[in-house]
């Protein structure tokens, strides 16, 4: 018996839909080619056009508890919350419609990915061709290159031409980048192709071509740092402007029902807790479309945060939920040592569910926190190490010695955080490892993409050309070339994480102003002032917490890289909190 997989299953009996639909979206096989989704558009849109069908089980499922009398009570939501029974007929085109945007969405992540990739294949193949490999090898040699892995498909998909086609080389390397509508790597194949066809110097063009998309690479940083510029200063002006605003509306809707600005309080905590936290990660995925990031990523952050994130969780809700409702309470301990900080440094009466959030957000965001500068420092030193020796590397070269003997007389230097794995290379090298083993055990210990790339060239070098001075010269060179791009990167976006701080400087502000008003205020309706403070000032914290991750995200490119500003967000948030206590006559007669 044979058995079918989900795709055949779904095209055997779904082909009828899937058809209809191709006739639709016509220009969906350029998308899946693009993407390197290897599915006709009949089978991949009969795959959706199921997932869509199955989606019918939500409104009928949902029929039947309303028909059998199950449905619940649900007040805030319009006709009792049965408007969710015709909203869910919508699913099926919500299915399409995501089913659709899928393979554009990963034909734009493959094109991005390769841009970021092609300065470096190049440098790949200008430093194999130095050291007398020719170009097209240099080329097939990236299918093992697993630190280019957009690169690998792209050599895969030129051997494929060749062999199914019967072509030459060159003239598989014109049909492939014919296919990709990418300048720089039109440029680099075509123009290669052409330089071999002419006979002309493929290694100076090589070189010269590296140059100017390292320059091209340079102008596009300054273009994402102008872009997350933007970005940011549209987050905080929305995140400014909108919580106000609706602080604003909810607290005269409570003082003056009759000006008929009223907003209940679970909209408003549904504004403040989903709403917002919602735009936050929405601004991140816009960051991350628009940055240069590498194929590799360290997730050793995310894992310590994840393993504290169950410890925060639940530190959170004995913090903040028994101030709302008392039955939450699991460890007495936990609220009562809140509202023991809460007399003792004389925060006002009602504001320890914000002070237990923020110092719960701050326990969750300190050992991530602690992780990533670490793992950051480390890396960082082990990339400067890296250019450093590659640099002394090349001068010991010049000398005569070979380059074995050229890394033992270097091992004694200080590189660093390169220097103890140099030690070990040295010492394996003598030793008679292999080569490869020898770069697999230290890409096991390092994370830092640059410093992968540069050990990784340097070994090849070895490996193919001895280490001729030419060659090391132009992996010198380009290692020189990455770092510098990088600082520059570091230097463009280091300004953004001022406008996040001014922003919840001014948020805190006036807030605390704003409290101050109404508490000076008698507008004749009594509000009790723990209640206010309770529902205003909690969803402050978690504002200051998903601003500091927003921050981190569009100002070094990693979302870790926001826990320290969350801890200072909300440490500036938790100070805004404390003076309210302070304002006014102390208290809130409205």
């Amino acid at each position: 018996m044979i058995r079918m997989n989900t795709r055949d299953f779904c095209y055997q009996n779904f082909a009828w839909l899937g058809e209809r639909l191709s006739r639709v979206f016509k220009g969906l096989e350029n998308d899946l080619d693009a993407a390197a989704m290897k599915v006709t558009p009949d089978v991949y849109l009969s795959v959706i056009g199921a997932g869509a069908m199955a989606t019918l089980i939500v409104p009928i499922l949902l029929v039947l508890v309303w028909l059998l009398g199950l449905w619940p009570d649900m007040p805030t939501l319009p006709m009792n919350g049965l408007v969710i029974i015709p909203a869910s007929l919508l699913l099926p085109l919500v299915v399409v419609v995501l089913g659709i945007i899928g393979p554009k969405t990963g034909a734009e992540n493959r094109i991005s990915g390769l841009k970021t990739e092609i300065p470096y294949a190049s440098m790949y193949i200008s430093v194999m061709a130095s050291g007398g490999l020719s170009p097209y090898e240099s080329l097939l040699r990236l299918r093992g290159f697993t630190l280019l892995p957009q690169m690998q498909k792209e050599v895969a998909r030129i051997e494929t031409i060749a062999l199914s086609t019967g072509v030459d080389p060159v003239s598989a390397i014109e049909r492939a980048a014919k296919q990709v509508n990418i300048t720089e790597y039109n440029e680099l194949l075509l123009g290669y192709a052409s330089s071999l066809r002419t006979g002309g110097d493929t290694l100076h063009y090589l070189h010269n071509q590296t140059e100017n998309m390292f320059l091209g690479l340079g102008s596009r940083m300054k273009a994402m740092g102008e872009n997350m510029g933007m970005l940011m200063e549209t987050y905080t002006i929305i995140g400014i402007l909108g919580v106000l605003g609706i602080f604003l509306m909810f607290v005269i809707g409570l003082s003056l029902p009759m000006a008929g600005v009223n907003i209940s309080p679970e909209q408003f905590f549904l504004f403040s807790f989903v709403g917002m936290p919602c735009l936050a990660f929405l601004f991140i995925y816009a960051s991350d479309g628009g940055q240069v990031s590498y194929p590799i990523s360290n997730f050793k952050t995310y894992l310590v945060f994840l393993c504290f994130l169950p410890i925060g969780a639940f530190a959170a809700t004995q913090f903040v939920l028994p101030f709302f409702d008392p039955s939450f309470t699991i460890v007495p301990q936990m609220p009562e040592m809140i509202v023991w900080i809460r007399t003792t440094y004389g925060f006002a009466e009602g504001t320890e569910a914000p002070i237990g959030l923020g110092i719960a957000l701050i326990l969750m965001c300190i050992p991530g926190a602690a992780m990533d500068y670490l793992l950051v420092e480390r890396d960082k030193s082990i990339q400067s190490g890296v250019v450093q020796f590659l640099r002394d590397l090349v001068e010991t070269r010049k000398s005569g010695l070979s380059p074995e003997r050229c890394i033992d007389a270097l091992a004694g230097r200080n590189y660093k955080g390169f220097t103890p794995f140099l030690k070990l290379i040295n010492m394996k090298l003598n030793w008679g490892y292999p080569i490869r083993q020898i770069y697999g055990e230290f890409r096991g210990k390092v994370r830092n993409w640059l410093a992968l790339m540069n050990v990784y060239l340097f070994i090849d070098t070895l490996d193919v050309g001895g280490g001729s001075v030419e060659s090391l010269e132009s992996l010198a060179s380009f290692a020189e070339t990455s770092k510098r791009l990088e600082e520059e990167k570091k230097a463009l976006l280091m300004p953004l994480t001022l406008v996040p701080y001014i922003g919840i400087a001014l948020l805190v502000g006036s807030t605390v102003m704003f409290l101050s008003f109404f508490a000076g205020a008698n507008m004749g309706v009594s509000i009790a002032a723990a209640m206010l403070y309770k529902t205003l000032l909690t969803p402050l914290c978690l504002h200051a917490f998903t601003l500091g991750l927003v921050t981190g995200k569009m100002s070094s490119g990693r979302v870790s890289a926001g826990f320290k500003h969350s801890i200072v967000l909300v440490l500036v948030s938790i100070g805004g909190v404390w003076a309210v206590a302070y304002m006014g006559n102390g208290g809130m007669n409205l």
